[in-house]
């Protein structure tokens, strides 16, 4: 927790000042909540000046001081939450007289599982301000950061991830909540529990993949971990446990040489997958420097040479054209006839020059062979790799369901404990 701000009293009241000099940037009953509080980000930017040029000399950061002081302006209770999006201030006032008052000794147990807050509430946030693209790889963040902590540097015991897979997997996602809206009160607490909760699945289907992950690198650890689960009964301290097995649904139970070649090929062939997207994504880029109005530089050179054999076609049909013309006014000795065929041939010898003028500018557009070979090999290379993808997408596709009822039955036996006979 944040040491406590002490609020001074005199800047409080030109802080109370301020906003109510600027109440129409304060929207209330936000998204029709009656409980919801909006500071738009034009208020905030001058909120933020109002910090930084009465509090200066603090050893407080100004997101601490702005949200202390609004605490204080708006008489929030320490549990209601002010986070800042996009440039706004959001306040959800959470109400301490419905909050739910759990005993002490329920206090870690599944009668205290969102800190005593609704689920309403929980829910109204949630959509509000969590369920967008922006979090969209979050709980893999929260899955690799576990594996990261509790297998490869700590490398727990099964009876000690048993004991405590849950609490340390709320634990980090209240860390990563706390630091991700800059706020440590009482309601990201019971909000960690919630979306936890809700993506349960998704967290252990990350942490499945990252296991099977180090399985297939060979990482003894982890060929350990999943070795326990071939066990069938397990004696400690003189009882006797059933030990969860890697068992789909169909029955058919996994252990660690039936599912090491599979997995091994299956990963192998994703890892290539990302790293062939990678390079297919660079050379698409490369290669779209060399296209024109849209067209490659192959195509560009067949549009313009084709234009290029019609621009002569007509320059050698006006200069024949002309040539008669020319010879025609020799035969003739009216004026009046010559002043029309000489009037023709002027209006002839200016249509040539434009369009031989027009031929010059497609000549231009060709592209020089050099740039053109630059092109080709890059085009061949962006071939080869959508070629070698297409034969690892065929690879994952052959190990897919295998690889799916492996971890589906891993992700069972990693939610499951052992049970005493």
């Amino acid at each position: 927790m944040h040491t406590k701000i002490e609020i001074d009293e005199t800047i409080l009241d030109d802080f109370i000042e301020l906003l109510q000099q600027h109440e129409s940037d304060i929207v209330y009953d936000y998204n029709g909540k009656s409980n919801q509080i909006l500071i738009k980000s034009s208020l905030v930017t001058l909120v933020l000046s109002f910090i930084q040029k009465h509090l200066p000399q603090t050893s407080f950061s100004e997101t601490d001081l702005t949200k202390a002081y609004i605490r204080a302006a708006f008489e929030l209770q320490s549990n209601s939450v002010v986070i800042s999006k996009n440039g706004n201030i959001f306040i959800k006032i959470i109400d301490e007289s419905v909050k739910k008052q759990i005993a002490p000794e329920d206090q870690n147990t599944v009668k205290n599982r969102y800190n005593g807050i609704d689920e309403d509430e929980l829910y109204s946030f949630y959509k509000e301000f969590f369920e967008d693209q922006e979090n969209q790889n979050f709980f893999f963040t929260i899955a690799k950061e576990f594996v990261e902590r509790y297998f490869h540097t700590k490398q727990i015991s099964h009876e000690e991830y048993e004991q405590k897979v849950f609490a340390y997997i709320h634990n980090i996602t209240l860390q990563k909540l706390t630091d991700m809206y800059d706020d440590e009160d009482g309601f990201f607490l019971g909000f960690a529990g919630y979306v936890f909760r809700i993506h349960f699945k998704e967290v252990f289907n990350h942490i499945a993949e990252l296991i099977l992950e180090g399985f297939a690198q060979a990482d003894q650890y982890m060929i350990d971990f999943l070795n326990y689960y071939a066990q069938d009964i397990l004696v400690i301290n003189g009882e006797k446990y059933k030990v969860p097995h890697i068992e789909a649904e169909n029955g058919l139970r996994w252990n660690v040489p039936s599912m090491l070649s599979i997995v091994k090929i299956y990963t192998r062939s994703k890892q290539n997958i990302k790293q062939l997207d990678q390079e297919r994504a660079l050379l698409e880029e490369e290669v779209q420097k060399y296209y024109a109005n849209g067209l490659s530089p192959v195509k560009n050179n067949e549009l313009q040479m084709k234009k290029q054999r019609a621009l002569e076609i007509a320059i050698q049909e006006s200069s024949k054209k002309i040539k008669r013309l020319q010879e025609s006014l020799e035969n003739i000795t009216k004026d009046e006839r010559k002043k029309i065929i000489q009037a023709d041939i002027f209006k002839q010898q200016d249509a040539l020059k434009e369009l031989r003028k027009e031929r010059e500018v497609v000549i231009k557009r060709i592209i020089k062979k050099e740039t053109l070979n630059k092109y080709i090999t890059l085009q061949k290379d962006l071939d080869t790799i959508k070629r070698k993808l297409q034969r690892e997408h065929k690879i994952l596709q052959q190990n897919e369901e295998a690889y799916s009822s492996i971890k589906n039955a891993l992700v069972k036996a990693l939610i499951s404990k052992k049970s005493k006979i």
